[in-house]
């Protein structure tokens, strides 16, 4: 099973990496690999930012990818829903933040259309 990281510095850069476009609690975060696809199951190494030491690993399901060569690395995962009580504090953790949700997704896409536009 392919191992992706996550390892946000803050509450508020943990959620610029939630995708609210998304019913369920979704994260953008960066693959090394391009060999990943839709539904395709991963795990993910998250860096809690309000824990040290140990980091957690979440089961996750990738939701989204990018077609467009430049951002083919940045995937939208899913936590599972049996580890709600994890969503649950994920969600705790941005909870002051939410005005930032989505904002690493619209800047990558923003940032891919200018580029293109030249």
């Amino acid at each position: 099973m392919l191992t992706l990281k996550l390892s946000p510095n803050s509450p508020t850069e943990l959620a610029a990496h939630v995708v609210p476009e998304f019913q369920s609690f979704t994260l953008l975060v960066n693959s090394e690999t391009a060999d990943i696809t839709v539904d395709d199951r991963a795990r993910l190494e998250f860096q809690c930012p309000d824990i040290e030491g140990q980091p957690l690993y979440l089961e996750v399901t990738v939701v989204f990818c990018f077609e467009v060569w430049e951002l083919k690395n940045w995937l939208a995962v899913t936590v599972l829903p049996s580890q709600q009580a994890m969503i649950h504090r994920l969600r705790y953790l941005c909870r002051h933040h939410t005005s930032e949700y989505g904002k690493l997704f619209h800047q990558l896409v923003n940032d891919f259309c200018h580029s293109n536009q030249r």
